[in-house]
């Protein structure tokens, strides 16, 4: 069905990187809907042309804004390929380094995928998110949680990660338990 990379990312919680950056795109949501009141703001008080307030509110917005989408695209590039993972009609191909691991759909129990890192822009996702974090739990009860991309590796194929489980859903007898 699909390939996908495997992420590296190196903290301790990795779940922790994906709530910091959703709020940092809140925060210049946040920021750009207050910019109108602001302008007025600075228009009233200061007793200053309309095209002076603009200039300075527009001046500080652009250079908070590329500040912020610098910083979170140097983030994006430090994350490490470390492998792929390849969705199959009967198991999942695991690659990581040197290692390479065939595991039947038979003994996985249930699938969790939760939206991790967003997207800085429409090519980087299909669904908005740039990286997932995929769980597998298994039925000898252990469970492998991996970080891995919303686009696949083959170019021609244009399916997201959650598409790719949904899919999986309807092929096997997998239960999934989460899709966020």
């Amino acid at each position: 069905m699909s390939k996908y990379r495997i992420f590296r990312v190196d903290h301790y919680d990795p779940a922790l990187i994906g709530k910091r950056r959703r709020r940092l795109n809140i925060l210049f949501v946040v920021i750009a809907i207050i910019s109108a009141p602001i302008f007025f703001l600075i228009h009233q008080l200061f007793n200053i042309g309309i095209a002076e307030a603009n200039l300075i509110l527009m001046i500080v917005l652009l250079g908070f804004s590329l500040f912020i989408r610098f910083k979170l695209r140097s983030e994006n590039e430090k994350i490490k390929t470390i492998g792929d993972i390849e969705f199959t009609r009967t198991c999942i191909i695991k690659r990581i380094g040197d290692s390479y691991t065939e595991t039947s759909y038979d003994s996985i129990d249930t699938v969790e995928l939760h939206k991790h890192i967003p997207a800085l822009t429409v090519s980087e996702a299909k669904s908005g998110f740039f990286t997932h974090i995929l769980s597998l739990n298994f039925k000898d009860l252990h469970k492998e949680t991996l970080i891995v991309s919303d686009r696949p590796l083959d170019k021609r194929q244009d399916i997201s990660i959650t598409e790719t489980i949904k899919t999986l859903k309807k092929l096997n007898s997998i239960e999934i338990k989460k899709i966020q």
